[in-house]
């Protein structure tokens, strides 16, 4: 199924599993705001029967359908917030999950704001789309057709000509609008995701951009994103926004009670209060289509951005378990290939317990692409990494995490203290515990501290410190001491070689420090290696 066909979908195929669960909580919505419509259609045919009998009785009887049609509507309303909850909810777990199983390189193709939209607005867009659907359901459909009923039985088929105004209403809404607001559409889209880049960028470099002009920098780019805004928006509100107000307002109540009053003067009072009545009943829920339009766009929208993301290929994973104390890393003959060619060609290596294995190589040789591999974070060409005797990509997800710890060179923190951003890989650490974690790592810092505000190296060594508290037994490090001065690095290198030899662990550590590299157990140099590969096939 191609691209063009899911926008067909009012909702995709991969969304419905969240929203079947609450399916039946919409339908009993749908039904109680049905009722809640047809009540109030009633308390307005007792009304016109007041007309011709004034007697107390029809006013309570008025009464006592608008109160079941407020009990109703309101506990449509609950229901309906209850259900999309719960869709919501549901929703939001199944894209954090789809998240953290994407391999990294698809991941990075999602900047900071595509990845906010996708689990804040757009599942808020999907929330008015399904909360408001029983309201919209019965507005749009139920009341409107029920009145159109009771309209021919009391006033004949003539009163018809009093829902013109509504049908124009509709006609301009669901054919004039769309494809006039459809050639600014793009130009408003565009100018809303420039002042949201442009802002973020701003608030980033604010700290620094008064070392620079005005017409540099991200302040000329916000200046520049706020004027295209501004005219955009004008532009929008002029040719479009200002025509539907417009045509709104020309099709208020005055132009049905007009109709209905041309066509039905000649009819008893009963007949002439019908149709004003129950027409207006029908012509009001065209003045609100554009709402309920935009509510279905939006959310139509919303649903593809989703649902693209979850079609995106998760890595692989399997259930099995670990069979014995075997935990040995080993790599046979992995390959990585780019668009540039290859980068790495049929590597193997074992990785034994208890050593510091050194990768080395020059910038874009494969070091960072084959620590996530043998993380289970990308996969290869070809080739296989396996633990023990079983490939990783057969493991249990959980399995395969406590067994084996990542710290990329970009290691961000939570908005969190240093204690609780440690105490998500060792939640029943002590305070000694973690500050000893700490000093390993070198750094000295009180645990209650926001770890937001700290340095970019300040923020990477709170980072190696999780790695002196974890339990995993493969730990995979990515240019640990890139934020380290000479003295530094040469202290956490001998941290890291104590952790490996005294407790068994499987380091495997990236660098471009020759003099950290020779105090390693073994050393890979990636470049070597593919020279040695391609000068023995050019032998053959």
């Amino acid at each position: 199924m191609n691209k063009g066909q899911h926008q067909t979908y009012l909702f995709d195929p991969l969304l419905r599993p969240a929203l079947k669960p609450v399916l039946p909580q919409l339908g009993l919505g749908i039904l109680a705001e049905g009722i809640a419509g047809l009540a109030t259609l009633a308390a307005l045919w007792c009304l016109i029967h007041l007309i011709a009998d004034l007697s107390i009785i029809w006013v309570l009887y008025a009464c006592a359908c608008w109160s079941v049609g407020a009990i109703c509507s309101s506990s449509a309303s609950w229901i309906s917030h209850q259900a999309e909850a719960g869709f919501s909810s549901k929703l939001r777990r199944q894209v954090a999950t789809h998240l953290t199983q994407l391999p990294t390189r698809t991941l990075a193709r999602y900047d900071d704001n595509a990845l906010r939209r996708l689990v804040s607005e757009d599942i808020a867009a999907l929330h008015h789309m399904v909360a408001h659907l029983p309201a919209e359901i019965a507005t749009f459909i139920i009341v409107p057709a029920a009145s159109v009923i009771m309209l021919l039985m009391m006033s004949g088929p003539i009163s018809l000509l009093a829902l013109l105004p509504g049908c124009i209403a509709a006609m301009y809404y669901l054919i004039f609008v769309p494809r006039y607001s459809m050639r600014f559409n793009v130009e408003r889209v565009a100018a809303m995701e420039t002042i949201v880049t442009a802002i973020n960028n701003y608030v980033r470099g604010i700290r620094i951009h008064r070392l620079f002009n005005a017409q540099s920098g991200a302040l000329a780019d916000y200046h520049d994103a706020t004027n295209r805004f501004t005219q955009g928006m004008v532009t929008w509100v002029s040719h479009v926004a200002t025509a539907a107000a417009i045509a709104t307002a020309l099709l208020q109540a005055v132009a049905t009670f007009a109709i209905a009053y041309w066509v039905s003067y000649e009819l008893s009072p009963v007949a002439l209060a019908a149709t004003m009545f129950f027409g207006l009943a029908i012509v009001t829920p065209s003045l609100r289509l554009g709402h309920g339009l935009d509510y279905l766009s939006s959310g139509r929208v919303a649903g593809q951005r989703i649902a693209e993301l979850l079609r995106e290929t998760t890595l692989p994973k399997g259930n099995a378990s670990l069979q014995g104390d075997d935990a040995k890393l080993t790599a046979q003959a992995i390959s990585i290939h780019t668009e540039n060619g290859a980068l790495i060609e049929h590597f193997s290596h074992q990785f034994p317990p208890g050593k510091l294995t050194v990768i080395m190589g020059p910038s874009g040789s494969g070091k960072t692409t084959l620590l996530r591999i043998l993380a289970g974070f990308e996969q290869s060409g070809s080739g296989a990494v396996c633990l023990g005797n079983q490939s990783i990509v057969a493991l249990d997800e959980q399995v395969r995490h406590q067994m084996i710890q990542l710290l990329p060179q970009t290691n961000p923190v939570l908005n969190a203290t240093v204690r609780e951003n440690l105490w998500l890989t060792a939640p029943d650490a002590s305070d000694q515990q973690l500050h000893d974690a700490l000093t390993h790592a070198q750094l000295e810092i009180d645990l209650d501290v926001d770890a937001t505000i700290l340095s970019g190296g300040e923020q990477q060594r709170v980072g190696l410190a999780r790695l002196f508290l974890s339990p995993a037994t493969i730990l995979l490090l990515d240019e640990p001491t890139s934020a380290l001065d000479h003295a530094n690095a040469h202290q956490l290198m001998a941290a890291l070689l104590h952790l490996t030899h005294s407790q068994n662990k499987t380091l495997i550590m990236v660098t471009h420090d020759p003099a950290l590299a020779a105090q390693a157990d073994q050393h890979i140099d990636l470049k070597k290696s593919l020279q040695l590969k391609a000068s023995s096939q050019h032998k053959e």
